[in-house]
């Protein structure tokens, strides 16, 4: 039973740190921000590609828009749009979203259930995991 128990902690901890890495890693923390904060009419003012390679090691082609906007208090901010894959060309117009204490975080990316909820799905599912496991070992010990 003891080995079950430290078993259970130590999963549970390792779940939730796997989930903290995830969300920062899928940048998360500035998403829910931006997406918590406002929104705003962009224009795209250039495109960057970069040659790639995908998981397979087929060649990807992926493109960076510039884009820029104006903040609700008049501020013009221009970033580089990271996460999201958009299909624009140069003077294309986009929404994107941005906290208002840190315009330049601002992304064209739509928000989502997966980023917003993924660092609660991945904690709950490893901890649910740990659980039924730390059981089963509690019943064979």
């Amino acid at each position: 039973m003891v080995i079950a128990a430290v078993y259970f902690v130590i999963a549970t901890a390792a779940a939730v740190s796997l989930a903290r890495s995830l969300d920062r890693q899928m940048e998360g923390p500035r998403l829910r921000a931006a997406w918590a904060g406002r929104t705003a009419g962009a224009r795209c003012t250039g495109v960057r590609t970069e040659e790639a390679q995908d998981a397979d090691g087929i060649p990807v082609t992926r493109s960076h828009p510039t884009l820029e906007f104006r903040t609700e208090s008049g501020r013009t901010v221009t970033f580089e749009e990271r996460r999201c894959r958009l299909d624009v060309a140069e003077g294309d117009s986009v929404t994107v979203y941005y906290a208002e204490d840190a315009p330049g975080d601002a992304t064209a990316q739509a928000p989502s259930f997966g980023v917003r909820r993924a660092r609660e799905m991945v904690a709950g599912l490893g901890c649910a995991f740990a659980l039924v496991t730390a059981a089963v070992l509690a019943e064979v010990l």
